[in-house]
């Protein structure tokens, strides 16, 4: 299929990291910004700063708290495109849910705080890797209706990702062929995906698809040990 050579080395390369359980940690891409304080089992403490005018090419925290020592105004921009501004003030204390973001630093004073994450249970070595299970699904929508399709799969992002059995949630666009999407996910097990499969959110969108005539193939992967 097209869209599979198109996308065949991104695929390959999401896989591997997927299956390794790694994601882009700004600590190593990013080692001005970020100082490790404290790591045990259960937390990592960072102090972090960014600096005024800088930002951060896209990576991930797990669940986080963070203490403000000063006061800041960033943007952040998420995979799907959303950006939003967050400001703080020293001292303030901000909860956030695992993310993967771009910041910019849009104020006039240089952010500076400690970030408190937390370790994810497949962090802490509860769930082995081969048990994860990867679905990668490749969507073809009508041409010049591309926006549609679009729309319809990222509405999906927010209801899959807060669902128990789910890790990552992503979604691709052909660089060649507007209509032409790649989603690739991670689960926790064979039965969460098969859970997802009867979710409302998902059947809303399968009967959606097939009155707009989208073609879809999904095809599931597991990790070699």
């Amino acid at each position: 299929m097209s869209l599979r050579n198109a996308l065949s080395f991104c695929f390959v390369t999401l896989l591997f990291f997927a299956s390794n359980g790694l994601a882009v940690d700004p600590v190593t891409v990013y080692p001005k910004n970020y100082k490790v304080l404290l790591e045990n089992e259960n937390v990592r403490v960072l102090d972090f700063v960014l600096r005024k005018g800088d930002t951060e090419s896209f990576h991930s925290h797990p669940p986080h708290v963070a203490y403000i020592l000063t006061g800041f105004k960033i943007r952040f921009t998420f995979p799907d495109g959303r950006t939003a501004i967050r400001e703080a003030k020293a001292g303030d204390v901000l909860y956030s849910d695992a993310v993967t973001h771009s910041p910019l630093n849009i104020g006039e004073t240089d952010a500076h705080g400690l970030l408190i994450e937390m370790k994810t249970v497949e962090a802490a070595g509860a769930l082995s890797p081969d048990q994860l299970l990867t679905a990668v699904t490749f969507i073809q929508g009508m041409e010049g209706k591309d926006e549609e399709l679009k729309s319809e799969l990222l509405a999906l992002e927010a209801p899959t990702r807060s669902e128990p059995g789910n890790i990552t949630y992503d979604l691709y666009q052909s660089t060649v062929k507007k209509n032409e999407f790649m989603r690739f996910e991670v689960w926790r097990n064979p039965e969460a995906l098969e859970e997802h499969k009867k979710t409302p959110h998902l059947k809303a969108s399968f009967k959606k698809r097939q009155e707009q005539g989208w073609k879809t193939e999904i095809t599931t992967w597991k990790r070699v040990p």
